[in-house]
């Protein structure tokens, strides 16, 4: 498989930064104050990479009533707290991104003041900007590839050259539909076997769970030599987003 990259997109939440544990247990914790009892664990599964508006539509339809109107306002406020005590960068993020002989941008399901603190606070943004871009910017968030192929049309890369690295099976999803080629991560706190497992179902490349194998993955795509049998191999060891 030639794949020759030209491009890497980042997802943020759970790839660059160690977030979706602290977004998914501030979402357990305030829906289920809102009346639909929902698990840290179930909560990861069901909506990690999946944006807040989807998120609540699905909700709304399983309850059958509105969500409360300051629900939103509610789970933005405990993310933002936690992220401001807890947050941390993915171990060996910015030093591998540093090196990386490719461009490189993030296209993230998180809204952008969200989006921009998560990158502020663990000090990757100047390793970004100004290409960063929130599902915002687009009309249909992951699992549909809009937000990949805005990403890719703003970098000037055609998507068959693009190389996602995602840690949800949404953005695998949207990362096939958009004719990029999808690399599971799940060195995340959130991740577990069975994570694995759904990302390889959804049809990512390659599995890996630290960065610092990333280089060497984008350079056997490059050089055509990752066989099917070791693309399912198991796990080694704000100017655009304001806009």
């Amino acid at each position: 498989m030639d794949v020759k990259p030209k491009l890497v997109i980042f997802d943020c939440d759970g790839v660059l930064v160690d977030s979706e544990i602290i977004v998914s247990t501030a979402e357990a914790a305030e829906i289920t104050r809102a009346g639909h009892r929902i698990s840290v664990e179930e909560a990861v599964k069901q909506f990690a990479g999946v944006p807040a508006s989807e998120m609540y539509r699905i909700i709304e339809a399983r309850l059958g009533v509105p969500l409360p109107a300051d629900l939103s306002t509610r789970i933005d406020s405990r993310v933002r707290e936690l992220y401001l005590t807890d947050l941390a960068e993915i171990a060996g993020a910015r030093a591998t991104i540093r090196k990386l002989k490719v461009p490189c941008c993030v296209a993230s399901s998180s809204e952008p003041n969200r989006l921009g603190l998560a990158l502020a606070k663990t000090e990757l943004l100047d390793l970004f900007y100004p290409h960063v871009f929130s599902t915002v910017l687009v009309r249909n968030g992951k699992p549909a590839p809009d937000i990949f192929l805005y990403a890719a049309e703003k970098m000037g890369v055609p998507p068959a050259h693009c190389v996602v690295v995602e840690d949800s099976v949404a953005g695998v999803t949207a990362a096939i539909a958009a004719g990029m080629t999808p690399l599971g991560f799940v060195g995340g706190s959130h991740c577990s076997p069975l994570h694995t497992e759904s990302l390889q179902e959804a049809g990512a490349k390659r599995i890996f769970s630290r960065f610092e194998d990333l280089d060497a993955i984008l350079e056997e795509l490059a050089a055509g030599s990752v066989d099917a049998a070791e693309m399912a191999a198991e796990p080694d060891g704000l100017a655009s987003v304001i806009a």
